[in-house]
C-alpha cells in the first residue's frame, strides 16, 4: 500500500504518530511541519512507497539530522547567527545528491533512520526534494540517541561513505568508518563545530540487504495513532485508553510532572524527569531517565520498564506527545510502554539499546512480563 498525504491534515497526523513515536526525543513536531506543510500547501501529493517495491538492484540511502535536542544557550543561539543559514533544511537533499556524485550511482529511494517529529518529516521533506519517494518504514522503531542503535548496524550494513551537510554550507564526504562508534563521533562533533545540528545521509545499502533491515509499515503505523490523537480531542475519548486498544501497550503512569533535571552534554540532552502519580499508582513516584530519549525508568525507587522497549509521555487530556525539550514540571501526563520489535530483544540489538549499554548494571526485563508482576 501507499501512504498517501494530501492535506495539512494528513501530514498532522503522520508528524503527531513518529512525535510519539519519539519516545521523548526525535525532534520537535513544529520543525517537522515546518518542513512537509509547504509542500501540501503548494498542491503536491507525498507518497510513502511501500518497502516491497524496492526492488533488490535499486540503492536506498538513510538521509537523517545529528545533534542535540537540548535547547541553546544565548551564546550558542549567537553563535549560530554568526553566518547565513543559506542551507538550512537543504542538508538531507544536498547531502543526497552529494553521495550519488560520490558514488557514481542513482539513489532509488530514502528510508527514515528513525520515527520522530524532525527525524522523520526530514527525509521525506529531502526525498521531495531531490524527486525520489519515502519508504514506509524505518531502521529503529523509534527514536534513539546513538547511531550504531538501528537494524542497519546490528545487521553489520556500513555508515559509509556518508555525506554530511550544516546549515551553513560546509559539506564533507567521508569514504570509510573503523566502526559504528567512530562514525557517531565524527557525526556529532561536526555537529557541535555547526553549534547545533547536521545532516548525514549515511547507510547506502542495495534493496537485499535494504529489505533485511528495514521496519516495514512504521510510517502507516505513526499516521495512524496520530489520527487517534486527533480524534480523541474531537471526541474527548481518552487519548491513552484509545493508542493502546488500537496499537496495543500499557498506561504504565498517571500523573504530574514535578520536578526536571537536565544537561547538554557531549551533543546529547541528558537528564531525568520525576512524576508524581495519581489515578492509577497513585501517591508513587516514577523516575524517567533520557539520553535525549526516554530509556530508563524507576517505580517508587526500583528499577522498572526500560528500552529497548518504548516509553512514550503524552499529555493527558489532549494526548499530545512531549518531548523531553519541552516536558515540564506542572505537566499532567499519561505514560505509555510498548514492545519493541525482537530484533531489539536479541543479543545485539540488546548490547547497543539495553540498559546496560546506557551505563546502567540493570539486567533488562521485557515490559509484558513487568506489568504483569
Amino acid at each position: 500500500m501507499v501512504l498517501i498525504l494530501k492535506s495539512r491534515t494528513d501530514v498532522e497526523d503522520l508528524t503527531v504518530g513518529c512525535t510519539f513515536f519519539g519516545t521523548g526525543g526525535g525532534g520537535s513536531k513544529d520543525t517537522g511541519l515546518a518542513m512537509l506543510c509547504p509542500h501540501v500547501d503548494a498542491g503536491k501529493t507525498i507518497e510513502i512507497v511501500d518497502v516491497n517495491t524496492i526492488k533488490d538492484d535499486d540503492w536506498v540511502a538513510c538521509p537523517f539530522y545529528s545533534g542535540t535536542i537540548a535547547p541553546p544557550t544565548p551564546e550558542i543561539e549567537a553563535a549560530r547567527k554568526r553566518y547565513p543559514w543559506d542551507f538550512y533544511e537543504k542538508e538531507l537533499s544536498t547531502g543526497l545528491a552529494i553521495l550519488e556524485e560520490y558514488m557514481g550511482v542513482k539513489i532509488a529511494a530514502a528510508a527514515p533512520f528513525e520515527l520522530g517529529g524532525v527525524n522523520t518529516p526530514a527525509p521525506i521533506d529531502a526525498a521531495v526534494k531531490h524527486g525520489i519517494p519515502c519508504v514506509d518504514g524505518d531502521y529503529s522503531g523509534r527514536a534513539v540517541p546513538e547511531i550504531c542503535q538501528n537494524t542497519v548496524c546490528i545487521k553489520g550494513f556500513s555508515m559509509a561513505p556518508m555525506a554530511l551537510v550544516d546549515w551553513f554550507g560546509n559539506k564533507y564526504i567521508v569514504p570509510h568508518v573503523t566502526n559504528y562508534e567512530m562514525g557517531e563521533r565524527i557525526s556529532k562533533a561536526l555537529s557541535e563545530v555547526a553549534w547545533g545540528r547536521l545532516g548525514n545521509v549515511s547507510f547506502p545499502v542495495q534493496g537485499t540487504d535494504f529489505k533485511e533491515a528495514i521496519i516495514p509499515e512504521t510510517l502507516t503505523k505513526s499516521y495512524q495513532v496520530g489520527k487517534m490523537i486527533r480524534e480523541c480531542r474531537e471526541s474527548g475519548d481518552d487519548p491513552a485508553e484509545k493508542i493502546i486498544e488500537k496499537v496495543g501497550g500499557w498506561i504504565l503512569f498517571r500523573g504530574e510532572v514535578v520536578d526536571k533535571k537536565w544537561e547538554n552534554r557531549e551533543g546529547y540532552m541528558w537528564g531525568e524527569t520525576l512524576i508524581k502519580g495519581s489515578g492509577i499508582k497513585s501517591g508513587s513516584k516514577l523516575k524517567v531517565w533520557f539520553k535525549n530519549e526516554n530509556h530508563m525508568t524507576w517505580l517508587d525507587g526500583k528499577p522498572w520498564v526500560a528500552s529497548p522497549d518504548i516509553i512514550e509521555m503524552i499529555e493527558s487530556t489532549t494526548g499530545e506527545p512531549i518531548t523531553n525539550t519541552d516536558i515540564k514540571p506542572g505537566d499532567k501526563v499519561s505514560v505509555i510502554g510498548m514492545e519493541t520489535i525482537s530484533t531489539f530483544r536479541g543479543l545485539e540489538g540488546l548490547k547497543v539499546l539495553g540498559p546496560k549499554h546506557f551505563g546502567f548494571d540493570i539486567e533488562y526485563k521485557p515490559i509484558e512480563s513487568l506489568v504483569t508482576e
